[in-house]
């Protein structure tokens, strides 16, 4: 640490701009010359002892250092223990030679502080007064910087043993053999080195020398390590790697930030009538990132999609009344609902989504989209998901665990025991009894309380009806209004109030309309004179009810393959039959694909009502099989968990 005091000549930096001290009057006021403009200012000694005491001085002494820099100078304390010693030993010659020589450095007497100092400490090893003189000198000049009686110099030290052709030839090797995406090994490298080197020499007089295999391995050791990375792994890896941390976004209120991702959940589900294993259901989740409390989810083996967005969503805004009727060992509520304000979510295609766009825009949700490849921009919801994975699915029968390494020999199929609606039971008692009730480690706060707590700030926005919130959470798309009404897919929709839309239009008008993946019993058609949707049932409604549209094509598909052609309503009631038990067949079936797509199939086979409160992929089973009721599953056996900190580059 250096040491200073006001007189002239002294630089100093106040307020973030460099001065020079030019003349000191008797009364103590200074005038400062600053350095940028040559400007003069007065201040007192009073004034600067003041601002050095607020942080806002800098005495920098005789030379002036980067007013940008951020490090601070290095003390006694940065050295070695044994290299402290050394110095606090010259100091005490230095200093007993300028208490009784004075302040200015002379050989003169100087010999006689040495031998009393020597006497004093019992020094073994007494420094001739040449030495001493030099310490002296040293010191005054660093302006009584304790540091600069240090034996090593500060900074880099020593220079390249090799210079001129030579370095140039190690350069050049380390640039094309080296630092490249092959991640050729250091010893291949030095291989070319020495081949390239006696290439060479060839044709010279005066050999040039091979470095040694340990000197060529300090000058790559030396190499900077994110060039290094960025030229070996590429620059994705490299700025991963040495990205820094830090807090990332804060969001002021709930709901201002709400992150959204899927994941395979790491347990694979057995079909509750066959006892066969389905497969590993893929998870829908949106997380609020002021509160960390998870707004809703989606469980299903619908692959990720525009669709299963859809169902976390509406299970996001709506009030979650059917955690208590459906499971009533949940000791905690769900407080969690609202129309957000911003969706985070990645550059996948179902994001990307036209219909997903207009469902958020009708909202009035904003998506901010991450930057490709950076999951870290939504770090949060990704961290929740391996929390929920590590902590509920790699503790249930028939785990996947997160790797390969990690399962070993475990067979998950053979030790799959837990049904689907098991499984979504028991992901809703953790959220809600567990995670929303423990301390999360960012925030130092329970997700649950610092919801209620940002309740009592913000009111959540609510869609106007469930039947609106309905309407926006379709698919828009055109159809011609004929005679016959509307036809989609094959079937046809019409109704009285939309004969009358016909006959106030024009013939075989396009009209706009709107349907629902998950129930094709209805659709919407857009009414332009009076600016609202007419809901249209299926003029084949028995057929349509409880029906999805992927279903529905499925069910076409099988029915044109058999050549039925354009079927009536009688063929596509047995076609649905036959796709029932087609579906039951599957669930049979050797191979773990065909009976995860059965599984998605069956389980969407629901009654579209139930949709007003939970998706149809959510509810839990009614059968009441042996298969179900001999697994008694209990979440107190699973212990409290951990988040992690946020990274952030």
């Amino acid at each position: 640490m250096k040491l200073a005091s006001f007189h002239t000549g002294l630089h100093l930096t106040l307020n973030a701009v460099p001065y020079r001290i030019e003349r000191i009057l008797e009364n103590g006021e200074c005038y400062l010359e600053r350095l940028t403009d040559l400007a003069i200012i007065k201040r007192t000694k009073s004034d600067l002892s003041k601002a050095l005491t607020d942080g806002e001085l800098i005495l920098q002494g005789k030379n002036i250092i980067n007013e940008n820099s951020n490090h601070t100078p290095s003390d006694l304390s940065s050295f070695p223990e044994k290299e402290q010693k050394s110095i606090m030993r010259k100091y005490i010659y230095v200093e007993e030679a300028c208490k009784q020589l004075g302040k200015n450095p002379t050989k003169i007497n100087l010999e006689c502080v040495v031998n009393y100092v020597a006497n004093l400490i019992e020094d073994k090893h007494k420094p001739s007064f040449h030495s001493v003189y030099r310490w002296w000198k040293k010191w005054k000049l660093a302006e009584k910087n304790i540091s600069a009686l240090a034996d090593r110099k500060s900074g880099k030290r020593g220079s390249k043993k090799f210079k001129g052709h030579i370095q140039s030839e190690i350069d050049t090797v380390i640039e094309h053999v080296f630092l490249t995406r092959q991640k050729n090994s250091i010893q291949s490298t030095y291989d070319a080195l020495c081949a390239r080197i006696n290439e060479i020499n060839i044709f010279r007089n005066n050999s040039l020398p091979t470095p040694s295999r340990a000197t060529f391995y300090r000058v790559i050791e030396k190499l900077n390590k994110y060039e290094v990375m960025l030229a070996r792994e590429g620059k994705r890896k490299a700025d991963n790697h040495f990205c820094s941390s830090g807090k990332g976004p804060d969001p002021q209120y709930i709901l201002e930030r709400v992150e959204v991702d899927h994941t395979p959940l790491d347990v694979i589900v057995i079909n509750e009538i066959t006892g066969l294993p389905d497969g590993r259901p893929n998870l829908t989740v949106l997380l609020d990132i002021k509160s960390r409390m998870p707004l809703g989810f989606e469980i299903g083996f619908e692959p990720p999609s525009e669709l299963s967005v859809m169902r976390a969503l509406r299970n996001s805004i709506l009030h979650k009344g059917y955690v208590e009727e459906l499971y009533p060992d949940i000791k905690n509520q769900w407080p969690a609902y609202g129309i957000l304000k911003t969706l985070v979510c990645d550059n996948g295609l179902e994001f990307h989504a036209h219909q997903l766009r207009r469902m958020c825009a009708e909202l009035n949700i904003e998506l901010l989209f991450c930057p490709k490849q950076q999951p870290q921009y939504k770090g949060s919801v990704e961290r929740f998901l391996g929390t929920l994975n590590r902590q509920v699915c790699h503790r249930l029968p028939g785990t996947t665990f997160s790797n390969i390494k990690q399962r070993g020999d475990y067979n998950s199929e053979e030790l799959a025991k837990l049904t689907l609606s098991k499984l979504k039971e028991l992901v809703h008692e953790w959220i809600i009894d567990i995670y929303s009730q423990s301390t999360h480690r960012s925030t130092q706060r329970t997700p649950s309380n610092l919801w209620i707590e940002g309740l009592s700030l913000v009111e959540p926005l609510l869609p106007e009806s469930i039947d609106h919130l309905n309407l926006i959470l379709t698919t828009e798309s055109k159809r011609v209004l004929s005679h016959k009404g509307i036809e989609l897919d094959g079937l046809l929709y019409n109704s009285s109030e939309l004969n009358l839309l016909r006959m106030r239009s024009n013939e075989n008008k396009i009209t706009r309309i709107r349907f629902d993946k998950e129930s094709i019993s209805y659709i919407w058609v857009f009414d332009e004179i009076n600016g609202d949707y007419i809901q249209v049932p299926c003029t084949n409604f028995e057929y349509t009810e409880g029906l999805t549209r992927r279903q529905h094509l499925d069910i076409r598909k099988d029915a044109r393959a058999r050549g039925a052609g354009e079927c009536s309503k009688i063929e596509l009631l047995k076609s649905k039959e036959r796709f029932r038990k087609k579906i039951e067949e599957l669930g049979k079936n050797k191979f773990i694909r065909e009976r995860k797509k059965a599984a998605r199939d069956r389980n969407e086979w629901v009654d579209t009502k139930q949709k007003n409160t939970w998706s149809s992929n959510s509810l839990p089973s009614n059968n009441n099989s042996d298969l179900q009721s001999t697994v008694d599953w209990d979440l107190d056996d699973i212990p409290e968990f951990e988040t992690s900190h946020k990274k952030v580059c």
